[in-house]
């Protein structure tokens, strides 16, 4: 027989494995739009249009660094694996993710290695829009860094 804080400790117990499965299981919402982001960044880099595509939400729009809107079509279009171009290296930093409700926000630096080693930086944000399926682009805007004078 058990006694009841022998039940009472075996309730709680499982509990804390469903709370704690569940937590593993579904990641929260900042760092799945971090984890998006990710995903859109190595897809580009692959020139990976199915991968990228699965990113990006139907009515996606990009700002380019020189001011141009592009379409969800145009921006896959570009990503094409004939269209592949060498990618400098690239890292990010300055992360920030704001999450409110089925919308989320992100920035962050980016910092590109040109040929021959000059440094660039760009500022992006994105927006991101939670549905049924997962977090989705709807929208990017890059926004060149000039150099320190």
């Amino acid at each position: 027989m058990i006694g009841r804080n022998g039940a009472l400790g075996g309730i709680l117990a499982a509990a804390t494995m469903v709370v704690g499965a569940s937590a593993v299981a579904t990641p929260q919402p900042a760092a799945a739009v971090e984890a998006l982001v990710d995903r859109f960044d190595a897809a580009r880099a692959a020139f990976d249009p199915a991968t990228l595509a699965a990113t990006l939400a139907d009515d996606y729009v990009e700002i380019s660094p020189v001011g141009t809107v592009d379409s969800r079509a145009a921006v896959l279009g570009f990503y094409t694996p004939d269209h592949r171009n060498p990618v400098p290296p690239m890292r990010q930093d300055e992360r920030v993710v704001r999450v409110n409700g089925a919308f989320a926000s992100m920035t962050e630096r980016k910092q590109l290695t040109m040929p021959g080693g000059t440094v660039r930086a760009i500022r992006v944000g994105y927006v991101a829009r939670r549905t049924g399926g997962g977090w989705r682009l709807v929208s990017a805007q890059y926004t060149p860094i000039p150099p320190a004078r």
